[in-house]
């Protein structure tokens, strides 16, 4: 099941274990926090996930629904690091992840067959410097495609009224939302992430978008990952364990 340099992980509140390896690719909390952040209504039919790495957010949201979800990874080895984990964790049936590039999402899946999109889009721009052209820094930096190429794939495959659920850098939440609000999307809700209380400036910022929509945002109290004294905070901790 495990190849060289890979580690199973625990998903403590779905009871889940996932493949993962630092060489390759490891989540961090904010994948978690996008899971936790994404709703799901019983209106809803069809889940994917965009920029989808080895997996983690379907494997999170499969533990709250028993809809079908997709999910798309350019990477070949992090596509093979999810179905290994699917598998182990008995989702075959639920979660279907497929290798491609999303800039060519037309010839993957048909026009607004979505109801839910989650992404965890790469976070920096061509402009900041790449230490090396590795999977990691493929699945970090802009270069396969940037923000208006995530949300261009996610407007063909949205359903009218749809939601799209998205988590990036809190410096370019100005920036996604005018790409989401040119692409169609009206923000719904709203959290910035920080690390603490004592923190100047937050570290991601938690989008929901809905997709020909009116609404007006909500924007939520600020999302503290751990307390002053450096331990988890109770968020945090309903996060991890439930």
């Amino acid at each position: 099941m495990l190849n060289d340099g890979e580690r199973l992980d625990e998903l403590y509140r779905e009871s889940m274990k996932i493949i993962q390896s630092r060489k390759v690719f490891a989540f961090s909390v904010d994948a978690l926090l996008l899971a936790d952040f994404t709703r799901l209504l019983k209106r809803d039919s069809h889940i994917i996930d965009l920029c989808s790495g080895n997996g983690i957010i379907p494997l999170l949201l499969s533990h709250r629904t028993a809809l079908n979800i997709d999910a798309v990874e350019l990477q070949e080895r992090l596509v093979d690091m999810a179905k290994r984990s699917i598998s182990l964790n008995g989702k075959g049936e639920q979660i279907s992840i497929h290798q491609g590039d999303i800039i060519q999402i037309k010839e993957m899946f048909d026009h607004s067959s979505f109801d839910v999109i989650t992404v965890n889009p790469p976070y920096f721009t061509n402009n900041q410097p790449v230490k090396s052209l590795d999977s990691h820094s493929a699945a970090r930096h802009e270069i396969h495609i940037d923000l208006k190429g995530v949300v261009s794939a996610a407007r063909y495959l949205i359903r009218n009224k749809g939601r799209l659920y998205m988590v990036h850098r809190a410096e370019r939440s100005m920036e996604a939302i005018h790409v989401l609000m040119d692409g169609g999307f009206r923000i719904r809700r709203l959290q910035y992430v920080y690390n603490d209380e004592n923190s100047g400036t937050a570290m991601f910022v938690l989008i929901e978008a809905l997709f020909h929509s009116q609404a007006y945002v909500d924007v939520f109290q600020p999302f503290y990952i751990y307390n002053t004294n450096g331990s988890y905070s109770e968020a945090m901790l309903r996060v991890y364990y439930g």
